[in-house]
């Protein structure tokens, strides 16, 4: 398979993933924002979903035309035909707004397909020689969840607690007769 298709698939299985964490994000969001806004921002990553969708069939398109492009990368075209099945099920969960579990597992879904070819894996073979691209066993072991991102909110606040942790914490040692003068006082205060 030529290199550019494979970089096309790999760089829409690098924009699914980033779908993903934007839709977490939006996801995470979606209770500090307003109705209208949220809606904007799923209608935005919908967009974004169906445009992948049409990458994935345009590189189909391509591999078909390749000289018996039909016969030898059947696997694939399969893949990626079920791969943009998913992907429009993920522009419609988008679009109705929803940026959480079904929209998440939709993308989820798109990204497992991606990784099932070997072809396609970053991992799955190179090489050359009488056998080019093996190498690969033909499956993945990495499943979508190694894709987890961090799930980053630009717009969260976060805020410490403003509290110091005692344990391990050293200072200045204060002179015996203080730290007996200090346990008295402290041990009648426990008393009361």
């Amino acid at each position: 398979m030529p290199p550019s298709i494979v970089l096309e698939v790999l760089q829409i299985l690098e924009a699914e993933v980033n779908l993903r964490e934007d839709t977490r994000v939006a996801e995470q969001a979606k209770p500090a924002v307003a109705r209208e806004l949220y809606g904007e921002q799923a209608d935005a990553l919908s967009k974004t979903q169906h445009q992948l969708r049409e990458r994935v069939d345009k590189v189909t398109e391509r591999i078909r035309e390749l000289p018996d492009g039909e016969a030898q990368f059947a696997k694939e075209i399969n893949l990626l035909n079920a791969v943009s099945e998913v992907m429009g099920e993920a522009t419609t969960i988008l679009a109705r707004p929803e940026t959480g579990s079904p929209a998440i597992a939709a993308e989820t879904e798109a990204i497992e397909l991606l990784l099932q070819s070997r072809r396609f894996n970053p991992k799955g073979g190179g090489g050359g020689g009488s056998n080019p691209g093996g190498g690969g066993g033909g499956t993945t072991t990495d499943s979508a969840l190694s894709l987890i991102g961090r799930g980053v909110n630009e717009k969260e606040v976060r805020q410490s607690p403003g509290t110091a942790h005692a344990t391990g914490d050293t200072g200045a040692t204060l002179p015996e007769e203080f730290r007996a003068g200090l346990d008295a006082y402290f041990n009648r205060l426990e008393k009361k």
